[in-house]
C-alpha cells in the first residue's frame, strides 16, 4: 500500500541521478521546494545545465556511485539505464533512504505524485498498490479542471471561525 505524504525537503540534501528531461523536472521541482539538490550524471540536458549554472543545483559530472547517497534524505533515480536506477534504489533501501525510480515506480520506496496547485493547496494523486502513472495523471487532470472551474470553494474555514461555515470545502453547484 502507498501512503501519501507531504515531505519538507527544505535544506535537506537530495540526489537526482540522470541528466535528461525527467531528471531536470524532478531537480527543478525539488530545488523550488528548498531542497539542496545534487545531480549526478556524465552529461546534462539544457534545462539541467541551466539549473546548475544558476546555482539551484550542484553537478557531479560522472556516473552515480553508492557513496553519492552519503547524507542524502531522498533519491530520484532518473537515468536512462533501468539497471542503474534499480541499483541506486537498492542502495537507498539498504541505507533507509527514500527513493523514487522514475522508470519503474514499483522498484523505489516512494512515488512522485501527479500534482496540481490551487488556492495555496497542492493536490497530489498516487496509485495504491501497483504504479499506474497514466491513470494517476488522468485523475490529476480531472481534479485540475474541477478546481480551475471555480465550482469548488477552497477558502480556508476553521471550525467555530467567524464565517460560521464549520470548516471544509464546498462544491458550488449553482443551486440555492
Amino acid at each position: 500500500m502507498t501512503t501519501l505524504l507531504g515531505l519538507d525537503v527544505t535544506g535537506r540534501p537530495v540526489l537526482v541521478a540522470g541528466g535528461g528531461p525527467v531528471a531536470a523536472r524532478r531537480a527543478g521541482a525539488l530545488a523550488a521546494d528548498g531542497a539542496l539538490v545534487t545531480v549526478v550524471a556524465p552529461q546534462l540536458c539544457e534545462d539541467l545545465r541551466d539549473l546548475v549554472t544558476s546555482g539551484v543545483a550542484a553537478w557531479a559530472e560522472r556516473e552515480v556511485a553508492e557513496t553519492d547517497l552519503d547524507g542524502t534524505w531522498l533519491v530520484h533515480a532518473a537515468t536512462d539505464d533501468s539497471e542503474v536506477n534499480a541499483a541506486l534504489c537498492a542502495w537507498a533501501s539498504a541505507r533507509r533512504v527514500w527513493s523514487v525510480n522514475a522508470g519503474d515506480g514499483a522498484r523505489g520506496t516512494a512515488r512522485t505524485p501527479a500534482t496540481t496547485v490551487h488556492a495555496g493547496l497542492a493536490v497530489g494523486v498516487v496509485s495504491t498498490g501497483r504504479p499506474d502513472p497514466a491513470r494517476v495523471a488522468a485523475v490529476r487532470d480531472a481534479l485540475d479542471l474541477t478546481l480551475a472551474s471555480g465550482r469548488v470553494d477552497l477558502r480556508a474555514r476553521r471550525p467555530g471561525g467567524d464565517d460560521g461555515a464549520g470548516g471544509g470545502v464546498r462544491l458550488l453547484t449553482g443551486r440555492t
